[in-house]
């Protein structure tokens, strides 16, 4: 099914926004507070007819803006109060004038801006600095989308973008060779002498700059400023660090305030599982299923391939926060097979997108105290991390629950699955909640 699309909107993290061209060079935009194609429907409504004058700031921004955050205030207010009668606002007739239809504005894609960039610059490029520089845009184009317009990203996005780059696999080793660079993203536990290097990172941000800040901003003119100004490359050796006790409450805190949507339950779920964000991701309800010997649900993970051992699948219990809080009633209300159809599959940077916002609009540090970085990944780290300090003692029970290789040496053929109800404490021992 085609999605609706509005004029003089994008959507970002599942919320509209409105975005306009001043005649200054300036580019506006403000969210419109709503994930409704409805609501955002009604408020461009009433918008469109004052855009002229915005554009051409015979209004000014300040009168624009308040009559903006009226509007969405009253929309609010009708919305949770229906029967209410609407009141008039009292707005600069500045902005009330009338105005025609105005046609939707066509916006340039990533994809189109990088095939100018081509056009222009790839002239002088060797077969191989083409092929390598084809690499390098591939990682932004699929985190980002080849139709994101060009005028809307941000430095959080390329900093996104790097912090993917950071995590990839070397492409010259199987069993990554042979993959997708949507596969070579979602893969998760890569061992450090496997990550790409430092000088390949730094040629990935190296292009990046050279496409939005010498090209689009200094020589066309297109941007009035680069997203990747002030973003600079981690080194890739950096181990993965976790998150203190009092960063995963936050984490935890915030998704307990979130709507019951898949951006609450993916967060919670890998907080209080360990489980790695493909697995998560791509939950099955017919992964969900009842152990009868320890009168348990639990998850069936059985997340093979893509450099994964036998240990990967594994039954992992459900943490009794989660079934408090609503979760199995969660998967009854999804119609589909796919628990988090919405980010599953070519979907899944949604997740990481997410995420990265979260963190930075947390007040959460990307890098800790000793330089190691801090991902979505690391939230497994930190399960991993606060078992071990806490009320783990056997680490085969941890390295079962979590999916990683049973360790023990010659005794190690000997070695087999433990029931549900040896490990289950792994997993009950976690408390994130304040």
């Amino acid at each position: 099914m085609r999605l609706k699309s509005l004029p003089y909107t994008f959507k970002r993290y599942g919320n509209y926004y409105i975005q306009i061209r001043l005649s200054d060079g300036r580019s506006y935009k403000k969210s419109l507070s709503t994930d409704s194609y409805r609501e955002a429907s009604a408020l461009m409504i009433s918008i469109i007819p004052h855009l002229s004058f915005v554009k051409s700031l015979a209004t000014p921004i300040p009168v624009f803006e308040s009559f903006l955050s009226n509007l969405i205030a009253s929309e609010r207010k009708a919305e949770r109060n229906p029967l209410l009668p609407q009141q008039p606002m009292v707005v600069s007739s500045e902005v009330l004038e009338p105005q025609p239809p105005v046609k939707p504005e066509k916006v340039l894609t990533l994809a189109d801006a990088w095939a100018m960039y081509k056009d222009v610059k790839g002239r002088n490029w060797t077969k191989s600095i083409s092929m390598a520089n084809e690499r390098y845009i591939e990682v932004l184009l699929t985190v980002l989308g080849g139709g994101a317009d060009v005028t809307v990203i941000t430095k959080q996005d390329i900093k996104l973008v790097m912090e993917v780059v950071e995590n990839l696999p070397k492409r010259v080793v199987q069993p990554y060779r042979s993959m997708t660079i949507q596969q070579l993203i979602e893969c998760d536990d890569v061992p450090p002498d496997q990550l790409v290097g430092v000088e390949a990172i730094h040629k990935h941000l190296k292009l990046y700059k050279s496409f939005f800040k010498t090209f689009l901003t200094e020589s066309k003119d297109i941007l009035s400023k680069s997203p990747t100004d002030g973003v600079v490359a981690a080194p890739s050796k950096a181990r993965f660090g976790a998150y203190s006790t009092a960063e995963m409450k936050k984490f935890v805190g915030w998704a307990l305030k979130q709507p019951d949507g898949w951006q609450k339950w993916i967060m919670l779920l890998l907080a209080y599982t360990g489980a790695r964000r493909g697995e998560i991701g791509k939950l099955e309800k017919s992964q969900i299923k009842f152990d009868e010997d320890s009168q348990r649900y639990y998850f069936l993970i059985a997340e093979g391939g893509q450099g994964k051992t036998e240990n990967a699948t594994r039954q992992v219990v459900i943490h009794p926060k989660l079934i408090e809080w609503g979760f199995m009633e969660y998967v009854d209300r999804q119609w589909k097979e796919r628990i988090f159809s919405e980010v599953a599959g070519a979907n899944m940077t949604k997740i990481g997108k997410v995420f990265t916002d979260l963190r930075d609009q947390l007040g959460i540090p990307y890098l800790d105290d000793y330089g190691q970085r801090r991902l979505l990944h690391s939230v497994r780290h930190s399960v991993c991390s606060a078992a071990m300090a806490g009320w783990v003692s056997n680490i085969l029970h941890l390295q079962q629950t979590v999916g990683h290789e049973k360790t023990g040496g010659i005794t190690k053929r000997y070695l087999h699955t433990f029931p549900l109800s040896s490990v289950s404490y792994v997993i009950d021992g976690i408390s994130w909640e304040s």
